[in-house]
């Protein structure tokens, strides 16, 4: 059966266009057995880059091939350069956009292309909702987190500096600070809403490690997050209600961890609210604000007991204490071994 596929140099508007053929070895092994409508369309396309057009039809041509090709980054690069030189409406390729990701969520090249245009428009109005919606086909997809951040970061930081710099008239001083207050509250407004939508996720997935990757970039790395003594109190007793939840959830333990690391906070400051969960005893709470241990929660909680290990060798380290660090080996009888070395290197050293 005659194939019905018509080449771009027999079609209407294309005939000016001779087809480069890909340059293969002389006697290529294994050459690619390319579909004859991939093949032409990237004839087309080097004759297209040989004569650097950029045209109306370039960009047909290039939806073809990414259509065929989502992963071709010298597409996508022809493709942003013609759109920005031929000042085509932006917000169609947007809504392009909007559709490609859904199917190549993982693609590099996709969501690059869209951080293109979205600078080129220099509007946020679509960016936060958009990854909400590719978020809700899959929660846990690093190149949508990566390009959430970006959108916060590139939109919604604050204009301080910017003002602080000015050197315009009074008059335009006032004007300008009472724009950068508008937009000082508006960019809170848009991380406050980063919080509760960190929390809608994790109350959805307890063990969702994107989102409670993502809330730690927000409270202690965007540069957002507001008072670091705030930041830390609130967080440690959102860390404890979920814990309480779910005594056992990795995830939960590492966000505890990383920011008592980043505040510099001892270990041995949450002793007082692990060590119930390391004895299996459901009411832990060690301060009127503190929640009971849920009744589904499973017990013991390993990742306590570990945790008090690690604040036993913590310690230990500290005042080079050889017999507190072995003392270790109590609470995690699994890595006896482990805490017995420690112990010695504590008191090769003191």
């Amino acid at each position: 059966m005659a194939s019905s596929y018509i080449p771009y140099a027999s079609r209407p508007g294309w005939q000016d266009l001779e087809p480069i053929p890909q340059k293969d070895a002389p006697h290529a092994l294994v050459p690619i057995a390319y579909a004859e409508p991939y093949r032409d369309a990237m004839d087309t396309f080097r004759s297209l880059v040989q004569k650097a057009e950029m045209s109306t039809r370039g960009v047909e041509l290039t939806e073809a091939l990414i259509r065929m090709n989502p992963g071709h980054y010298s597409i996508w690069a022809y493709r942003a350069q013609t759109l920005l030189a031929i000042k085509a409406d932006l917000t169609k390729e947007l809504d392009l956009m909007d559709e490609l990701i859904k199917e190549h969520l993982k693609s590099y090249q996709v969501w690059q292309h869209r951080r293109t245009i979205v600078i080129a428009l220099d509007s946020s109005s679509r960016e936060i909702p958009f990854t909400t919606r590719a978020l809700a086909f899959d929660a846990k997809n690093y190149h949508t987190w990566a390009y959430r951040q970006w959108a916060l970061l590139h939109f919604f930081t604050s204009s301080d500096t910017a003002i602080a710099n000015s050197t315009s008239e009074p008059d335009q001083d006032v004007a300008s600070a009472s724009t950068a207050q508008q937009d000082r509250h508006r960019s809170s407004k848009v991380w406050d809403d980063e919080l509760k939508y960190t929390q809608e996720l994790l109350d959805k997935d307890v063990r969702n490690n994107s989102a409670w990757n993502h809330r730690f970039w927000v409270g202690f790395e965007s540069g957002m997050g507001g008072d670091l003594e705030e930041v830390l109190e609130r967080e440690l007793r959102y860390v404890k209600d979920k814990l309480a939840l779910s005594p056992n959830n990795p995830s939960a333990w590492n966000y505890l961890r990383g920011i008592l690391k980043h505040t510099s906070t001892p270990l041995s400051t949450l002793s007082a609210f692990v060590r119930p969960l390391a004895l299996g005893q459901r009411e832990t709470a060690t301060s009127p604000t503190d929640s009971t241990i849920s009744e589904g929660a499973e017990l013991l909680s390993w990742l306590a007991i570990e945790f008090l290990a690690d604040v036993v060798a913590q310690e230990a380290k500290t005042n080079r204490d050889g017999e507190k660090a072995g003392e270790s080996a109590a609470f995690d009888p699994i890595r006896t071994n482990y805490w017995l070395y420690r112990a010695e290197q504590v008191e090769s050293v003191a």
